[in-house]
Formats: structure tokens, sequence, C-alpha cells
């Protein structure tokens, strides 16, 4: 047998095989060679004594070994001379996974690990860790186990013998040698750590194979090419969006309203619901371009008007089954070189993004050049499904994130802006991540001058300790208390900065977080995350206007691209540096936006996420950064900027088989938009792709409908069994969202609030169960009903009861397609009478359902003759009846 491996790239392709072991299958010796003698005594072994199973990771942490929770599974080690004895353990999370495995893979590395206590092998004293180089003799006779206790001896020079059995002593496992070598620990950084140094990405915007339907048979803003008309209106006066509706009665449009209550109140007097709602946020005609407090004050407001807009929408029931589209222009680039942006648009992306996240299915965002065959290609737009896209020049594009290619190999901090002469200033400084840049550029790339920013100053927590290392560094600097946010304050703050070294760069890494759900956000809790970064960055935007810059850097984060739940106005906070970046990118001036993922480091962003926070990321394929990654990532960000067309960039770690298994497991949906080109399934060159591969590739791509397999396996069971079916889905839903291995390790009447759940897990658990189900369950879902046997009496009863009303809501539905279709025939179709003659066998097939004080009959008030009753004869009824006649018919029966 031979082990092959290629490394995957992220753009699907992939590389040279290499081989790395072989090996010769043989027949087993002894098959069942009985219990080995040391287990058949008593446990611990006699004569052995126990030492510490804590000091063993702590040496080997030493030495430069780290293992994760699945794999120090060591419970107990006891020495006897020239032997080593065990006890190992898979944690509980890992336990459920033993049976897929002859021995599980973090068994089997914890089963090994005691070597390092006993005196059979020498350890070098060069700083080399020891691996493992070969294997010989080694027999498999029991699988699944997730105990053993291990016995590992001397096998000749530099090898060691391992015997294996479970608590009962039964065998498991032996092996004759594993022969272990040295190799220097920089070797192994090279060969590991060196090769897999996360890619840099940017957003790309490909064209969407959208069909446009033609201008001159629908009017100047299309028409659905499903052939269904909707209902849509637009909320919004004053737009082109609202201007071009009117304009033409061909477009489908059926109101225009100034904002989404005057919708509500229509409502309310009884006009029909739409089927989508075009929220226009565009731009309106003959408005100057704001700047300076004008325009810090206009992206408030617009993130305001937004989380108003979400949040009504979300609050009105009659609104469930509609979508509203957010129309915005020039919000986003799709092009490195777009010299249009409107900045305000950029954070209500970043908003929006948070909600559809949240909410899924319920919005769509729209971004808009304004031109006439890009309203045309509208309705096709919104009927694709698609939740973020572009109109340009009538072509739909939709966003993506794409490696980056970088402008050579092993370039950091040549050619990224900074001149040892010149000042760098720096917001946020006694921060974290401020302070940890603040080092890095005096350290790595030869800063000597620096302006040093904060709202605390020197009473900062970390400003003496970074005070006294940027001394120890021979940097000179000044830390200032200033709010970068405060104009005055930060212009006096510049002042400062000494004529023989002028300011050559700004580096704006402040934020704060105030997380919540968007249902829970108010205005001021927007105003407080959006004016550390939006009032701040456009400050110094404005006020180094004129001043020699060689690098205009924000600190953006990821959440402003794939939208984070709970997280809407970071998000739109973020997404408003991006679009400055491009802003200034536009205007000839230096500028990138570096869209961090998550650091590892704790700090104002990062402390406060508990483990069920971080195991949610790592679902999603985000893998956080140590600060070594990140810097890393900074300076090669900082070159590409520097050498390439890249105003905004994505300097994230992400795990693209943790994005493979979302996919595949919960639909493509379930992944981030930007990021589900990275989750698809690689493609081979040169082979088709058939077998098991195959089915693979089209679990992601095509996935079953999981809620109709839902109603199939419960179509078939009594009321009990519906319940403990639905019970058995939420509870592994639940497990998954709180990161269990074990599907069922969350007791069924234990209270959510015991078992902790915040509204982030409630939002996720909820949609989840959407998914599964379905059903569009409330964002109070788990609130209102307090444990999982509580919550699935309530799925079985919503079930339940429609299933009972499934025919009933598709004929009402239908009758209101019809509605609206005979409404839309011209005066002049030849097809009414058919559509005539069809209504008046249907009303035959409906027929009278008497109730309690009907008349059997009805006259028609006005006929003066006759009216028309339900019976054998009413089709020779309805061809002799008056218009009267019908219409009284109609009311009565329907």
């Amino acid at each position: 047998m031979s082990v092959f491996a290629r490394p995957e790239a992220e753009d699907g392709h992939t590389g040279r095989w290499t081989r790395h072991a072989t090996g010769v299958l043989t027949p087993a010796a002894a098959p069942d060679p009985g219990r080995p003698q040391w287990s058949r005594e008593a446990w611990p072994p006699s004569g052995s004594v126990r030492a510490e199973g804590a000091e063993l990771y702590d040496r080997f942490s030493a030495l430069g070994y780290e293992y994760g929770e699945v794999f120090a599974g060591v419970e107990a080690v006891w020495l006897r001379e020239g032997e080593v004895f065990a006890e190992v353990r898979l944690p509980a999370g890992a336990a459920p996974d033993a049976e897929r495995f002859g021995v599980h893979p973090g068994l089997l590395d914890a089963a090994l690990q005691p070597w390092l206590l006993g005196d059979f092998l020498s350890r070098p004293d060069d700083g080399s860790v020891l691996l493992p180089f070969a294997w010989r003799g080694i027999t498999l006779y029991a699988t699944g186990a997730d105990a053993l206790r291990v016995r590992l001896g001397p096998a000749g020079e530099g090898a060691m013998s391992l015997e294996a059995v479970d608590l009962a002593g039964a065998p498991v496992l032996s092996m004759d040698a594993l022969v272990l070598r040295p190799l220097a620990q920089d070797r192994l950084v090279e060969l590991v750590g060196g090769t897999t140094s996360a890619p840099l990405y940017r957003v790309d915007w490909q064209r969407s194979p959208i069909a446009n339907t033609a201008p001159s048979a629908t009017g100047l803003f299309g028409s659905f090419p499903s052939g269904a008309t909707r209902r849509w209106v637009v909320v919004g006066q004053g737009g082109a969006a609202a201007r071009y509706a009117t304009a033409d009665p061909g477009t489908g449009c059926v109101g225009v309203f100034p904002d989404l209550d005057a919708l509500r109140t229509a409502l309310d007097s009884g006009a029909e619901r739409p089927d989508i709602v075009l929220a226009d946020f565009g731009a309106r005609p003959g408005t100057a371009a704001p700047h300076g407090t004008a325009l810090a004050d206009g992206v408030r407001d617009t993130a305001r008007r937004g989380l108003a807009l979400v949040q009504g929408w979300l609050s009105d029931e009659r609104f469930a089954a509609a979508r509203l589209a957010v129309l915005t222009e020039h919000a986003v680039a799709t092009e490195a070189d777009e010299r249009q942006v409107d900045l305000a648009g950029s954070a209500l992306w970043g908003l929006m993004r948070s909600a559809q996240t949240e909410h899924p299915d319920r919005f769509v965002l729209v971004e808009h050049d304004g031109q006439d065959a890009s309203y045309q290609a509208l309705p096709a737009a919104l009927d694709s499904g698609i939740p973020q896209l572009a109109l340009r020049s009538g072509k739909v594009r939709t966003p993506g994130l794409a490696v980056l290619p970088t402008p050579g190999d092993g370039l950091t901090a040549t050619g990224t802006g900074f001149d040892p002469e010149g000042t760098v200033l720096v917001t946020g400084a006694t921060g974290t991540l401020g302070s940890l840049l603040a080092r890095h550029l005096v350290t790595a790339h030869g800063v000597r001058h620096l302006l040093l920013l904060s709202r605390s100053g020197r009473d900062a927590g970390r400003a003496a300790e970074l005070e006294r290392e940027l001394t120890g560094l021979g940097a000179e600097f000044q830390l200032l208390s200033c709010d970068a946010t405060d104009r005055v304050a930060l212009q006096e703050a510049l002042a400062t900065v000494p004529a023989a070294h002028p300011l050559t760069a700004v580096i704006h890494t402040a934020g704060v977080l105030d997380d919540g759900v968007v249902e829970a956000l108010t205005p001021e809790r927007l105003d407080r995350v959006l004016r550390p970064k939006a009032d701040a960055a456009l400050n110094l935007h404005e006020l180094t206007a004129g001043m020699p810059l060689k690098a205009f850097v924000l600190y953006s984060g990821s959440v402003g691209l794939l939208g984070g739940a709970g997280q809407a106005n970071y998000a739109a906070a973020n997404a408003f540096l991006d679009g400055l970046a491009q802003y200034r990118h536009a205007q000839g001036l230096p500028a990138v936006s570096l869209a961090w993922g998550l650091w590892s480091a704790a700090s104002t962003f990062t402390g406060h996420l508990g483990e069920v926070d971080l195991r949610r990321m790592e679902r999603s394929g985000i893998a956080p950064l140590t600060n070594e990654q990140g810097l890393e990532l900074l300076d090669r960000a900082l070159g590409a900027a520097a050498g390439a067309d890249a105003p905004q960039i994505c300097a994230m770690r992400l795990d693209t088989a943790a994005l493979r298994r979302q996919a595949a497991e919960h639909g493509p949906a379930s992944v981030p938009l930007l990021l589900r080109t990275l989750a698809a399934p690689a493609v081979r060159r040169g082979a088709a792709r058939t077998g098991r591969g195959a089915r693979a590739a089209s679990a992601v791509t095509d996935v079953p409908s999981r809620a109709q397999d839902l109603r199939e396996r419960l179509a078939g069971l009594d009321a009990a069994g519906r319940r403990d079916e639905l019970l058995a889905v939420a509870q592994a839903q639940l497990a998954d969202v709180l990161g269990f291995t074990d599907k069922t390790a969350v007791d069924p009447v234990r209270s959510f609030r015991e078992i902790g759940l915040d509204s982030l897990t409630a939002v996720e658990l909820r949609n989840r169960l959407d998914a599964v189900t379905g059903l569009r369950l409330p964002s109070a879902l788990v609130f209102d009903h307090p444990n999982l046997d509580a919550l699935a009496g309530h799925l079985a009863e919503l079930l339940m009861a429609e299933g009972k009303d499934d025919a009933g809501a598709a004929a009402l539905s239908g009758i209101d397609a019809l509605d609206r279709a005979v409404r839309g025939m011209a005066a002049d179709d030849t097809r009414r009478d058919a559509v005539r003659r069809r209504l008046t066998e249907l009303l035959a097939v409906v027929g009278h359902a008497p109730r309690d004080g009907d008349r059997s009959t009805r006259t028609a008030a006005g006929t003066g003759s006759h009216g028309v009753q339900a019976g054998p004869d009413l089709l020779g009824q309805l061809d002799s009846a008056s218009d009267d006649d019908l219409f009284a018919f109609i009311e009565d029966q329907l």
C-alpha cells in the first residue's frame, strides 16, 4: 500500500502528488493473542509509580508540541523500570466518533504520548522535535474503542513498542516498533507553516447568467420572467425607481409610498399585500454630494432609516411571505476603478448583510448604476432569488471572495508606503491590535516616528508597557489622549507632528462594539458604533488632505462583507470604511481597507466571545489568526495594496473544508454568500467526476429539500411519533448550534435559559428549524417555548395545522393569483370566454355548503325574475343568468 497526498489550492486546482508512506499488508501472526500478561494483573501494575499527567503536556509544550482537546486524552501515567503504563480516553464530545475508526486518531496519538515520561528514548538537546518515522508490525484486534490501557516499552535505538487493551483487558492494538527521528523546529515550521500561509482575498463581482426581459414587450421596468404577475410597490418618493415605476403601467407596480408606515396604513385600509417591496435608497437627482459633518450626519441618517425599515418590516406579520428589496446606487464597487461611491449606501449594505444573516430569505440587496437598461433588468434580478446583486448596464453581477494575486513572492516590508523619516499616525494605539501594530511598525518596517492616539491615552492599561517597549526599540513617539471623532481635537493632535518628520501614513484601528440582534438595536447603539469608525475615518480623510501621505490604512472587518448575526451596527461601520477606501482610491489617493477576520488574541473585539461563539465561527469556516499570522497577512496586504489595484483586501484564515461540510450538511444557503464559491467542491482537471465523488459534489449544489424529507417521515407516524421525531430534530439542531458532537446532549426538559442560550444562538436555532421544517418561525421562538420538549410540541401543532389546511391554502392562493391574472386581461382578449367557462365549471365543483340559518336558494336583489342556486342544474342556470345573478351567486358561495 502507498499513501499519497497533494495540496489543494484556493482556486480549486490541485498540486502534484507526493508519496508520503509505503507499507505491506501481511497475515497476522496471532489473530487472537489473548490478554497480555501485564493486563491480567491488578491495575495499575504492581511496582509502578504514578506520574503527574499534567507534567506530560507541560513538557510537550516546552519542546514545541501542542495538542488540541481531542488529542490530549492522557488521564493517568505510571512508570516502572523500562516501561510506561497509561490510561487514555477520548473526550466526551469525540467519543461517539470512535466507532468510525479502527482506533480513533486522537486515541492512538494519546496512547503514544506517554513515552516522554519514560527513560527508554533519548531526547534531542538541540531544540529538535521527535516525529514518527517508521511503523513496524502493527496488528489491530478490535475496533471502536473510546478508552484504552496501554504499555509502552523500548524496541531498539530510537524506537518503542506498544500494547493496548480495552478497559476489560481485551486486546485492541499492538505494535512491534515505532521509530522516531528528530527534526529541527525551524525546518518543521518551513515544511508546515510555510506552506499553509493564508491567502489574501478580494471581492469579485462575476456576471450572472440571468436572462433579462426585452423592454419592448414589458415596459421600462421589465416583467418577472416566470410569467407570474407580482404585486410590488416602491417605498421612497423622489427617487428614480418611483419615477420609472409610475411612468409605465406595464411595470407591475401597484403603488408608491413615502415610507413603510404609509404602506402599512394602506394595508390597514384594505389594500392588497405586495409580493415585493422595493425600498429606494438611491441617489436623489439634484442633490449635491455632502462632505465633512454633513456627510457623517448623512451616513448615520441613512443607517438609522435602514434600521427602522428593517425593524418595521420584521415586526409586521403581513410581510412574512414577502421580500424587502433594498435598492442602492453606487454603494458598492464592482470594479476597482469605479469612481462613484455613495458612502451612506456602503454603510447600509453592511447593516443589511447582517439583517440577511439573522433573517434569511426576508431581504434582497440590489446595487444599481441608475441606467435604464438596469431598471429594465430589475424584475429578472429580483426573481432570481439571489440575496445580493449588482446591476451594471443591464447585466446582473453577484459577489464572491476570490484569492488576491500578490505582486511577487516574499513581498513584506518593501514598497508598503512607510518612510523612515516620516511620521505614522495610529488610532486605537493602546488597544490589543493597535499596540501590536505599533511595535510591528518599528521592528519590521523601520518606522522611527509615531503619533499614537487613543481615547484614554497614557491612562490606558497597556500604555505604560507600550511606552517602555517603544523606548527600548529606539522609536520616537507621542502617545496622546485624543478621540478622533472630535474634529477639533484631531486637528490639534495633527498639529504636533514636527515639520522635519511630516505625516506620511495613517492607520485607523479604533472601534467599539455594542452587539445585539437587529430587532434590539436602537439609533443610539447604532451611532455609538458608527462614530469611532466612520466619523473618525472621515476626519482623518479630510484633515490630512494635502499632506504627503504614502499610506492610508483602514482596519475594517469581514463582518461588513459576510454579515454577522448580532453585529448589524458594527457591519455598517466596517462597510463604510470599505466604501471610503474605494472613494479615496477613485480620487487617486492612497487607501486600503483591510477586512480582518477573527484574531485569537483577546481584545475589545474578541474578548466578549464565548466558547459557543467561537465554535459557531469555526463551523462557518472562519479560523482565528495568531498574532504572527495576522502581522504576516498585514505585511503582504500592504505590499499588495502598494503594488496592485486593490483598495479593499480581505485578510482572514478560511477553513475551506469546514465551508464544504457546512454546505453539504445544511445546504449552500447556510454559507455566507461571499464564501459560496470557496465552499464548492474542487474540480479535478483531466478526469470526470464519478461515483462517490460525484455524489459529494451534488450534495453541495443540489441539496434535497430537508423540509420535504421531514414531512414525508412525519406522514407515516402517529401523533406521539411525530412529536418524538420533531424533538429529535430540534435536539440535533441545538446540539449543532452549541457545538456538541453528541446530538442528544441537551436534556429536552432543561430550560433554554439554564443552558445559556442568548439571542444569537436563538436566532441560529430558529433559522435552522426554518430550513429543516419549511416553516416561517418567529424570532422569539425559544423565548416563547422554554425548552426542547415544549418547542417540539409547538412545531408538531404548527405542522399539523398546516397539513390540515394544505388544500384550502393552495385553493385560496390560487384564487388570489387568478384574480390578478383575470384583472390583467385585456378587454378584447379572445380567451375571456374560455376563462368564464372554466370558472363556471369550478363553481359547480365547489357547490354550496349549507350553514345553519342559510337559505337553500338566494335571489339576487334587483333581478326581479330568478336567482341562481347550487345544484344539478347549475350549469344551465348560469348560461341564462344575468350579471347581477352571477355576482350574487359568487358572493354567496365564495
